[in-house]
């Protein structure tokens, strides 16, 4: 306590034994809190700064991990990559060592590692105080497109992604080195407009390689996003997301083929206020469409497809998940072996049911069945999954 502060406290306890008056002694206070306000250099910082002083050198960190075991009725069906189990019994999905950190009033940064696989899946960097609602990310991260493909595992509904996102962006979905800049646009409701310039290879999508000299910027990806929030009243939300994805085509970039996909998505969220557990009775349902055009040596072929998700959160600790995927063939080859098309999706139908039993926030249990019919493959394959996953130390707020 300073000087200042002191004698004003001793002012205080001598007038409240002289009988002053309670308006005098409520001044005499308010006089003294101000006093020692002024004398903490932390309150003549702004108040963006205040917020990150103490937690500068303590970024919030967090590990999850998520195991899973799987059973699989046919040995000779699709296998998918990334985090999805791939044969009987048990398998680790993921193991994230995440961070993230206000760096000062002006940025954020972000990174999350997989220590199961050894690689890192995103490490940016954010803008927090941009003029005109403008907001920057530049590192690798995951593309602002579409409901599924900024979310990570932890955040699913379900066990495995959804395979038309496999086709299109790849096992681990797009997540490239890059710049990205976001404008909240000002209109009665809420419009945010993204753009994104990356580099690398994901799915249907690869930069030009180094070997065949710098890429200028028609050989970049551009994912584009625009999205729309409604709230037509307290119990219902609704939003609208259209997207669309321009690059360089894997199949023979040295000829300027190129890939385009365009999509759209809808999320709907019906949460009465007051049933059950705040916040936890709910019915949420998350659709999302795409088409794709891909430019090979010789040959345009043309693919759509799509997921819809139907969750019904019950209590606090239990989950319901429904999920129907889709995807086909519109035209181009399907017969030439040279072209391996099979890596960028086959007809395919799956559905998949969910329970999940979530103890506590940071600890959760899922069973899911996935009825699966795919193309080339002589049977239909059933799968049955368990998963675990666990998640110590901080935990941030989820995407919406």
């Amino acid at each position: 306590m300073g000087i200042c502060s002191l004698a004003a406290h001793l002012a205080l306890l001598s007038v409240a034994s002289s009988g002053v008056s309670p308006s005098d002694l409520a001044e005499i206070e308010a006089a003294r809190r101000a006093d020692q306000e002024q004398e903490d250099p932390i309150n003549l910082l702004p108040q963006g700064a205040r917020e990150v002083i103490g937690n500068e050198a303590n970024p919030a960190i967090s590990i999850i991990l998520d195991v899973a075991g799987a059973f699989f009725s046919q040995e000779d069906r699709m296998h998918q990559g990334g985090h999805a189990p791939n044969t009987n019994g048990p398998a680790i999905q993921g193991a994230e060592l995440a961070a993230s950190a206000a760096i000062d009033p002006f940025f954020r940064i972000n990174a999350a590692f997989g220590l199961y696989h050894l690689h890192l899946e995103e490490i940016f960097l954010t803008t927090t105080a941009l003029p005109l609602n403008l907001q920057v990310r530049a590192g690798k991260f995951k593309s602002n497109i579409g409901r599924h493909n900024p979310t990570h595992l932890h955040m699913w509904h379900f066990v495995l992604h959804p395979l038309p996102n496999e086709y299109l962006f790849g096992a681990e979905g797009m997540a490239l080195p890059g710049a990205e800049i976001s404008v909240l646009l000002p209109l009665p409701w809420y419009v945010e407009a993204i753009g994104t310039l990356q580099l690398g290879e994901a799915g249907s999508f690869r930069t030009k390689p180094a070997s065949q000299g710098d890429p200028g910027f028609d050989d970049f990806i551009y994912p584009l996003r625009l999205v729309q929030f409604f709230d037509p009243c307290d119990d219902l939300a609704l939003q609208f997301g259209l997207n669309a994805v321009f690059g360089t085509s894997p199949s023979g970039p040295e000829v300027g083929n190129r890939t385009y996909a365009y999509g759209a998505d809808i999320f709907y969220k019906w949460r009465p206020i007051g049933w059950g557990d705040t916040g936890y009775t709910y019915i949420a349902w998350t659709a999302e469409g795409w088409y794709r055009q891909v430019e090979v040596s010789l040959d345009l072929w043309k693919d759509a497809g799509g997921y819809s998700d139907l969750i019904f959160g019950l209590t606090k600790e239990w989950e319901i998940a429904l999920r129907g995927e889709y995807w086909r063939r519109i035209a181009g080859d399907t017969d030439n072996p040279a072209i391996q098309r099979d890596n960028y999706g086959r007809n395919s139908i799956r559905a998949s049911s969910a329970v999940s039993f979530m103890p506590t926030h940071f600890s959760r249990v899922r069973f899911q069945y996935t009825f699966e019919h795919v193309k080339g493959f002589s049977n239909d394959t059933h799968i049955a999954l368990i998963q675990l996953e666990v998640s110590a130390g901080a935990h941030g707020a989820h995407r919406y």
